[in-house]
């Protein structure tokens, strides 16, 4: 072989040790099954805002149910039965052939840095933080791509232990106008808050914050600076329910912050009564891996209710919950609504 063919010897041997593949069965086409329920599950998964299967799986039932009483959806016993029975994993492929839709992304400036920030100490929450009101807040800029000028802005806060979340906008990142929103949401909290985290951005690091939080006996600290993942649960929130919704433009009248905040009075009442989501329970170390284990998803109101250290109306909450209808917006169509 090697003077016939000119191949080199390790090659002649490669060659000669193939072996002739065999020829493979055709595969018998499988049904595919829950046809009759997609349609339902697709309007599910638009009205809690495009989760993966984890989070959907558990509110699928409930969340048609709650639609079809509002009239977004028809229900027969077939397709109840489907939605009951449907696993995780089938849920989960069908999921993935279908497309989220996303707002253009547009760079933005960055923040300064205040002088404060050497009195403030550097931490972050505990990943089993069990506490309810330790707060992440956050400042999220609607410049439209040129930080020029005066143009508004939206206050997110949410806790770590629960998820609940609010949002405030203000015209302009001032530090009265910013104080302000804030202590607004905190007096509108259902529970008691204890501790607060933010960024080093100026509109945070100032004199009225820290006399706010002293007489307030707040728990105050900080993210390190240019680590965003300090500060995770209310970066999460800012992405999915401050940017896919009211987008990247320019927002830089009073109208439009006022547009903003009914936006959000709508938005905070659909993030925490319709929306499930998971907390991690616990993690560990296997080798160069970090495993970790969610529990099942459930909406913020239903871990407040749940949470032994709150003490809430249960039967309030539960009546204004299951009451509200969970709106649908067409992304296409968001400019058209600004």
């Amino acid at each position: 072989m090697q003077a016939t063919l000119g191949y080199a010897r390790k090659y002649a041997i490669a060659v000669m040790r193939q072996r002739t593949p065999r020829p493979s069965k055709p595969r018998r086409p499988r049904t595919l099954r829950y046809q009759a329920a997609m349609p339902v599950i697709q309007k599910v998964w638009e009205a809690l805002d495009y989760p993966c299967a984890e989070r959907l799986h558990p509110m699928l039932l409930q969340t048609a149910r709650q639609l079809a009483r509002h009239g977004e959806v028809h229900l027969t016993p077939e397709i109840q039965h489907d939605l009951a029975h449907i696993s995780r994993a089938t849920l989960a492929r069908r999921i993935a052939r279908w497309q989220r839709p996303s707002a253009r992304r547009v760079p933005t400036g960055r923040r300064l840095v205040s002088k404060l920030r050497s009195e403030i100490p550097v931490e972050s929450y505990r990943w089993d933080e069990d506490r309810p009101g330790a707060l992440e807040i956050d400042l999220v800029q609607h410049d439209g791509g040129a930080a020029l000028g005066h143009f508004a802005y939206t206050l997110s806060v949410v806790d770590v232990v629960t998820g609940y979340s609010r949002r405030q906008a203000v015209l302009g990142r001032g530090r009265t106008a910013v104080l302000e929103a804030l202590r607004r949401i905190i007096d509108e909290w259902p529970y008691p808050v204890w501790a607060i985290h933010s960024d080093n951005g100026s509109e945070f690091i100032n004199d009225h914050l820290q006399a706010f939080v002293r007489a307030r006996h707040l728990q105050y600290t900080r993210s390190r600076p240019y680590h965003k993942n300090d500060n995770p649960h209310v970066e999460q929130k800012n992405r999915f329910l401050v940017r896919d919704v009211v987008g990247y433009g320019r927002y830089d009248t009073p109208e439009h912050v006022q547009w903003l905040n009914t936006v959000y009075r709508w938005l905070d009442t659909y993030a925490n009564a319709c929306m499930p989501m998971r907390k991690l329970k616990n993690k560990w170390r296997e080798g160069g891996r970090v495993r970790k284990r969610y529990d099942q998803a459930a909406t913020p109101v239903q871990r407040m209710l749940r949470h032994p250290m709150i003490q809430l109306d249960r039967q309030a909450w539960e009546t204004w919950a299951s009451s509200y209808t969970c709106p649908r917006v067409n992304p296409d169509r968001r400019d058209r609504l600004r």
